[in-house]
């Protein structure tokens, strides 16, 4: 199944042409472990462009597919490291490898719910133009390494394995991603645009977070305002 799978990822590669395109291979969100200042989004420093990479952010008290959110600090629950090393663009979210290096600005947060699920984002801001095509590209390529188990690690221990059941670019600008075990599931999403990069991770103990339709609402967002 293994070697199926991978002849499948090896294929996506050399057909994908950055149309939709989807696929399956066989999870709670790995963060890691860094505490935020108090009071949900944080951000470094203003962006050339004007535009706080905070002010990016998913808002505190604004509806997602899970319900309103809650902001706060990103928690010690987001993973710092990977095993294998190979698996680290599919599972962190804090120090992604997939955000584009030399922004000018950064923030990130942590949004709760009444139940088990778990939300967060960041924003990078940029002030030279990304190429949505190659950023996107990249990450498609560095997701479909994940083979087999991986294990995230963070200041609280280690997290049971988790292993990517789909991955794909559904729409122009956007990958998006799942990672799985039995009792949790982990949706993620790579949304770029000129100016910015937005990483999304959706969590909870029953499947089925849209991904797709969720991250094609923020980037029409983040395409709605100067950047």
């Amino acid at each position: 199944m293994a070697r199926q799978l991978r002849g499948a990822v090896a294929s996506s590669l050399i057909a994908i042409t950055m149309c939709a395109c989807t696929t399956s291979v066989s999870g709670r969100a790995v963060r890691a472990p860094q505490q935020s200042a108090p009071g949900g989004p944080t951000s470094a420093s203003p962006s050339p462009a004007g535009i706080p990479a905070r002010d990016l952010l998913l808002q505190d008290g604004e509806t997602t597919p899970m319900g309103v959110a809650s902001a706060v600090p990103v928690g010690d629950t987001y993973f710092t490291s990977v095993q294998p090393p190979e698996c680290a663009a599919a599972l962190l979210f804090k120090g992604s490898p997939l955000r584009p290096p030399r922004s000018t600005d950064h923030a990130e947060s942590e949004y709760k719910f009444s139940g088990p699920a778990l939300y967060a984002e960041s924003a990078d801001v940029y002030d030279t133009k990304l190429n949505s095509h190659e950023v996107v590209w990249k990450g498609f390529g560095a997701v479909s390494k994940c083979h087999g188990e991986a294990i995230g690690h963070s200041s609280l221990g280690d997290f049971r394995p988790m292993r990517l059941a789909s991955f794909g670019t559904p729409s122009s600008g956007i990958l998006a991603w799942t990672m799985t075990r039995p009792d949790w599931t982990c949706d993620y999403g790579l949304v770029v645009v000129p100016r910015i990069a937005l990483l999304l991770s959706a969590c909870d103990s029953k499947p089925g977070f849209p991904m797709a339709e969720w991250a094609a609402k923020r980037r029409a967002q983040l395409d709605s305002r100067p950047a």
